[in-house]
């Protein structure tokens, strides 16, 4: 029996169609993983599935009394309780439990006539209790936020007080302590670096139950998935196979599917000739008709391709204004007067590009966003030559969701007419209703083109990139690598991808 059974989903925004009557299966169990590029609708489906959304048509039905937790690219948690909180609130039943063993003990020492009774009952309790690993919830926890990189300190915290990545993993951290039947998983390890999703590739790897994962990181579906279902051409195609044997199986039906795409279109070209030169002859016209029924019945094939959009990123460059864009010189960074890290001293020469690498909440956009005078610093001093232009791209920037695109840009660049602001978001595939569609319907990945798309229309000489390929396929990756490799100014990038920042940085600046 199917944990999870998709069967025949529609579904539109505006005048697009994003699945035609699409269905597929999940059995308990299955480690899967679900591919494609971005705006193929991957969120949408796992949405969906999760009953954030209605299909216009097909059903979504979940076997009876299957549990799911589902961790949404943009999550929303009150922030206003400390970390260890909020993870070890998956167990307040448990708490409870152990509360009224307690009370049942106390309650037998003050009435010796229920003692046997009572204590028969508290007993019960800790025998269920030891029986949930009530006792070692502490090293369970313990275990699972030290392999997702959390300090002790931090598990103190308010999740207001966390950075934007370590809530992402607190988040993560709970949806596991969970353990649901079924989890959904959107993008996460977007906030992760090598270390952790080397952890959580080796967690899920062993996970006893089903999960269903979006993820634009090839390096991690290879080991975690055994079931790839692929979304492209407003299909989905499931592929029993591990990650690498779903490649060749994939490259091979593209091929297939290419081959059948253009043998329809000579059949609708060959048909559509016969119909225009036969439908008003008097002894050919009824066949005629009858071609043209056919036809108009006939299950078009989308393009090949159809769906992957091309893009191009680009970043303005102002003028060159010295040889020592940025000096940064004994920099204490921190909160309320306690640095984050020992000071830091490096120079930035004309034209150089590096990466700044460390752990989740060891102090990089910190650092970013003290140096773009955000955050006061704690002492030492950063300067920038007179003229610097920086274009910044922070991870955790407020985004009004509720904007479309266009209106987004239009409301940094009002002086701009429509062609030039339409213009800047095709470039980065951000096309036609695309752009005037709510960004809160979009994609991770098609928000993230929006955001570029206003870079391109800022001059600068330096740019400051906080994890940017967050949300990204690869497509959209190669074209920002290109990119940042062309941009003759400073750069400055903070990410956790190897495979992306490897070739393209001068050095490395390890927190």
């Amino acid at each position: 029996m199917a944990l999870l059974d998709v069967n025949g989903i529609q579904f539109n925004y505006s005048d697009k169609e994003l699945y035609k009557g699409i269905s597929f299966k999940i059995n308990p169990g299955e480690h899967c993983v679900l591919v494609g590029s971005n705006g193929s609708g991957k969120t949408t489906l796992l949405n969906l599935i999760a009953g954030e959304l209605r299909p216009d048509a097909g059903s979504i039905t979940l076997e009876p009394h299957v549990t799911f937790s589902y961790l949404d690219q943009q999550l929303k948690v009150a922030q206003n309780i400390p970390c260890y909180s909020y993870l070890y609130g998956v167990y307040q039943d448990l708490f409870k439990k152990e509360r009224r063993m307690e009370q049942l003990y106390e309650e037998s020492a003050l009435r010796p006539e229920q003692m046997e009774k009572l204590l028969e009952k508290a007993m019960r309790i800790g025998d269920e209790l030891l029986q949930k690993g009530f006792y070692s919830l502490q090293e369970k926890v313990g275990r699972l936020t030290s392999g997702l990189g959390f300090q002790k300190e931090d598990l103190s915290k308010m999740l207001a007080e966390l950075s934007s990545g370590q809530r992402e993993k607190a988040y993560l951290a709970k949806m596991l302590l969970e353990e649901k039947d079924f989890l959904i998983m959107d993008e996460p390890t977007n906030f992760l670096d090598q270390e952790q999703v080397a952890w959580l590739s080796s967690y899920l790897a062993s996970y006893p139950k089903a999960f269903l994962v979006v993820s634009h990181d090839e390096a991690f579906l290879r080991k975690i998935a055994n079931v790839v279902f692929c979304l492209e051409n407003q299909t989905i195609t499931r592929y029993k196979l591990s990650f690498d044997d779903y490649l060749i199986q994939h490259e091979l039906d593209a091929e297939q599917y290419k081959k059948n795409y253009l043998a329809q279109q000579r059949y609708i070209k060959k048909e559509e000739e016969f119909i225009a030169a036969h439908i008003v002859r008097a002894t050919s016209a009824r066949a005629a008709k009858s071609r043209r029924a056919r036809l108009a019945h006939l299950d078009v094939m989308e393009a090949p391709g159809k769906g992957i959009i091309n893009v191009t990123f680009r970043f303005p460059f102002s003028t060159h204004v010295g040889e020592k864009p940025l000096k940064v010189e004994a920099l204490e960074i921190g909160y309320h007067g306690k640095p984050l890290l020992p000071p830091i001293s490096f120079l930035l020469k004309k034209g150089e590009k590096i990466a700044v690498l460390g752990q989740n909440g060891v102090g990089k956009t910190t650092f970013i966003k003290t140096i773009l005078g955000q955050l006061e610093k704690i002492s030492g001093s950063y300067t920038f030559l007179e003229g610097t232009k920086i274009n910044y791209y922070g991870q955790d920037d407020y985004i009004d969701l509720n904007l479309s695109p266009f209106e987004f840009l239009h409301q940094q660049f009002p002086d701009l007419d429509n062609t030039a602001l339409r213009s800047a978001l095709g470039t980065v595939g951000v096309r036609k209703e695309l752009a005037m569609r709510k960004m809160k319907e979009l994609s991770g990945g098609e928000v993230t083109k929006a955001r570029f798309g206003a870079m391109s229309l800022m001059k600068s000489n330096f740019l400051i990139l906080d994890e940017p390929t967050n949300h990204l396929d690869q497509t959209a990756k190669d074209a920002l690598f290109e990119a940042i490799e062309a941009f003759p100014g400073c750069v400055i990038l903070v990410s956790h991808e190897k495979d992306f920042y490897d070739g393209l940085v001068d050095y490395e600046i390890h927190f």
